[in-house]
């Protein structure tokens, strides 16, 4: 008897690998959700630890979060994502530089501080650059803006070339006010945490 369940046993657990080994791509691509969840789970909750802002792009959620202390401060949906590769790169990065803005120009004999920079002054159309190598690219949708559309569709199509011989990019596109706020938000080395920050 003993004999019989031992090798019950042994052909079960081969059958359990092969199963394992078998399974449905659905059931891979599900299991893979999971774990990316948890390790960006995982990398929050070090983020959290600390008293500091950070950014979080949810690719399930479709929607840029910014947190601290893993509470929402602020949120901005996001109409479309498209990125090199089949899937999003995801984890922890670095934001390397916040993005240029316009800034007002005082008049000769203006006091420079009776213009102060405000919403209005920050960019609709810029990119985000990130370590380990991303580049995030943010623009309007045409309706929106056109020439600022057909500006970063051109910097989208320079980015899939040059990423041919290496290199990530990620294409957002949000609406103005929201591109705005971004820019106003990120700052210089802000953590930015990329992927599906929900289970299946």
């Amino acid at each position: 008897m003993l004999l019989a369940l031992g090798l019950a046993a042994a052909f079960g657990g081969d059958a359990l690998a092969a199963g394992a080994d078998t399974q449905s791509p659905q059931a891979a691509d599900e299991r893979q959700a999971i774990q990316e969840a948890n390790s960006l789970l995982q990398a929050e909750i070090k983020l959290a630890a600390k008293p500091q802002t950070y950014l979080m792009i949810d690719i399930q959620r479709r929607v840029v979060l910014v947190k601290a202390r893993g509470l929402e401060l602020h949120w901005m949906p996001f109409v479309s994502l498209r990125s090199s590769g089949e899937r999003p790169s995801t984890g922890l990065f670095r934001l390397t530089a916040r993005p240029p803005v316009d800034r007002p120009q005082a008049k000769p004999g203006e006091d420079a501080t009776e213009h102060p920079i405000d919403l209005s002054n920050m960019p609709m159309e810029y990119q985000l650059d990130l370590d380990p190598s991303l580049t995030v690219m943010v623009g309007p949708p045409p309706y929106e803006n056109l020439w600022l559309w057909l500006w970063s569709f051109l910097r989208e199509g320079w980015a899939r070339i040059t990423s041919i011989g290496g290199g990530s990019w990620m294409k957002l596109t949000l609406l103005p006010q929201h591109a705005r706020s971004l820019a106003w938000l990120v700052t210089d080395d802000m953590p930015v945490l990329v992927g599906r920050a929900t289970l299946p």
